[in-house]
């Protein structure tokens, strides 16, 4: 399976570069591009972009938009799809991958206000979330964290209850959006 292929345009370079870095970090995905503005010289599947770089004009795939911290979409350009917008300055590097790898699956995702379902849950739980944003299925979990499959399902099944979830990808992008992965 290939590395999904990003793209990351900010016009300010410290921050470009911190946000390349940290994407280059996974395996999964591979920096393309890194631009202080478009439009882009090769296809991508996900771009990560600033609020500016947003509006300036249609980049021709997914938006992972980080912005001034509101959590409020930018106005992007005409024909833009923004799946997550994160705040600059609280950014973490396990929320732009997940944001970057829920975009890419066409899901999308942002902040939600605190005090929701979930934001008590234990750190085995935690755990396993984390694994399922990575892409592990019930058996690699399971070898991981050494429990029985039956008890992964079982976990999983209680964190989708807990997130409100129908799905484990729905499970995922409601944990990124409240900040738990």
């Amino acid at each position: 399976m290939r590395p999904v292929r990003v793209a990351v345009v900010d016009e300010h370079e410290v921050f470009r570069k911190g946000l390349s870095s940290c994407i280059a970090e996974d395996p999964t995905l591979e920096v393309v591009v890194d631009a202080p503005a478009g439009p882009l010289p090769e296809p991508v599947d996900v771009a990560v972009v600033s609020a500016h770089a947003a509006a300036a004009e249609d980049l021709g795939c997914p938006l992972v938009v980080c912005g001034g911290g509101s959590g409020v979409a930018p106005q992007p350009a005409a024909g833009s799809r923004v799946m997550a917008v994160l705040p600059r300055a609280t950014l973490t590097p396990e929320q732009l991958i997940g944001a970057v790898r829920a975009a890419a699956a066409g899901l999308r995702v942002g902040d939600a206000p605190g005090g929701r379902p979930g934001d008590g849950m234990d750190d085995r739980r935690l755990r396993v979330l984390q694994l399922l944003a990575e892409g592990a299925d019930t058996m690699e979990i399971s070898q991981q964290l050494r429990y029985s499959e039956r008890t992964i399902k079982g976990l999983i099944h209680d964190i989708q209850q807990e997130l409100g979830a129908r799905s484990r990808a729905q499970a995922v992008a409601r944990g990124i959006r409240r900040g738990l992965i």
